[in-house]
């Protein structure tokens, strides 16, 4: 089986952790798009390089984002959004033409930035033209199909941990009961984020409670003042780190932290929760349906406003270490049921089925299976 991929995301390692295993299972995993160091030129010319592929031998393309699509500035230019959405379809009519399958993972069901100028009308643009849409949960499909969106074909395939095999989850280490709690937030900082939120909740948190505050990671710079301003209504309990972490710095964050939090304001799934769970760390997260399936016994969660967030974190700071370190082992164990092998056989046999022309693809859900098991 000959797969394209669309885009290459070296920022992610969803894509690599996948490809690894379907490459060892003889899957031949070509990534497009990038042919030269021009966006634009790469832009244009991706319609032929769907055509040079398909006559190489190429069978499908698994595409996961559309951010590639974007024009420069059409996120604030109407007249550009819509050429890029005009240029989108115009990708899509090629595929079918050409006789590629088309495979689209959810990881958002819409973009988190503003890529065309109607979104919403792309996705189903896009939807139309899928033989098959793989959701990390069932509550993705629920959301696509609350926007309109049916697929024709769905399978759910949760998302894998990030923790790489040669760096095993940290065990939550022991804190003197003089020491103080530490929280963690990490990852690239945009506005569905909800740092602000969080820089608000725990300015709000009781004074007398010994705990200290990291915020890491690259940080759209409209943001930077902002949470600057809101660290420093919590002097000396608030450190800012707003640059991307190389990764032996986020492992040493990770290991030092006694709880993540990740406040978003809207997620469909979440690669640092999965990140942070992998190393052992229970995490404060909103209880949006994207994150449904994480594990009760490993989250602290609250209702989605700033009155909720500074309650979470107040449970988190006060908790004692055998609660913590009975969340830890629940986080580990989360994330040990998942394999990527097995994660890698559910999409390929889903593939499969793809090229299986006339035939459906249905599947149980790979969590199912999971608890099934145990």
């Amino acid at each position: 089986m000959r797969i394209l991929v669309l885009p290459r995301n070296s920022a992610n390692p969803y894509q690599e952790l996948l490809y690894r295993e379907l490459r060892h299972r003889s899957v031949d995993v070509t990534y497009i798009g990038s042919p030269t160091p021009s966006h634009t030129l790469n832009q244009l010319l991706l319609p032929v390089e769907l055509v040079v592929r398909r006559l190489a031998g190429a069978h499908l393309v698994h595409l996961h984002w559309v951010y590639d699509f974007a024009l420069y500035g059409s996120g604030r230019s109407r007249l550009l959004g819509r050429a890029a959405q005009l240029w989108f379809g115009f990708w899509l009519w090629t595929l079918r033409v050409v006789g590629l399958r088309l495979v689209w993972t959810a990881h958002n069901v819409l973009p988190l930035q503003q890529v065309f100028s109607d979104d919403p009308q792309a996705r189903r643009q896009l939807v139309s033209k899928c033989d098959l849409v793989i959701a990390h949960s069932r509550a993705t499909v629920e959301e696509l199909a609350a926007l309109g969106v049916v697929p024709r074909s769905t399978v759910v395939i949760p998302h894998g941990p990030f923790t790489p095999a040669s760096q095993p989850g940290t065990p939550r280490a022991s804190r003197d009961r003089g020491s103080s709690r530490r929280l963690l937030f990490f990852g690239n900082i945009r506005e569905y984020k909800g740092v602000d939120d969080l820089l608000v909740a725990f300015a709000a948190l009781p004074p007398d409670l010994d705990v200290r505050l990291t915020v890491a990671g690259q940080c759209d710079e409209m943001l930077r003042p902002v949470l600057a301003e809101l660290a420093g209504r919590s002097p000396g309990r608030v450190e800012l780190c707003l640059e991307r972490l190389p990764d032996e710095e986020l492992t040493r964050l990770l290991a030092e932290a006694d709880v993540a939090v990740l406040p978003f304001r809207r997620s469909t799934t979440s690669g640092s929760a999965l990140l942070a769970l992998g190393h052992g760390r229970p995490i404060v997260v909103p209880d949006l349906p994207g994150l449904a399936e994480l594990p009760d016994e490993a989250v602290f969660r609250y209702d989605g406003t700033v009155a909720g967030l500074t309650r979470a974190l107040t449970e988190a700071i006060v908790a004692d270490s055998v609660t913590l370190d009975r969340m830890a082992a629940a986080a580990d164990a989360y994330c040990a049921a998942m394999s990527w092998g097995e994660i890698a056989e559910q999409t390929l046999a889903a593939l499969r089925t793809v090229l299986s022309a006339g035939v459906d693809v249905t599947a149980e859900p790979l969590a199912r299976a999971w608890s099934a098991k145990e």
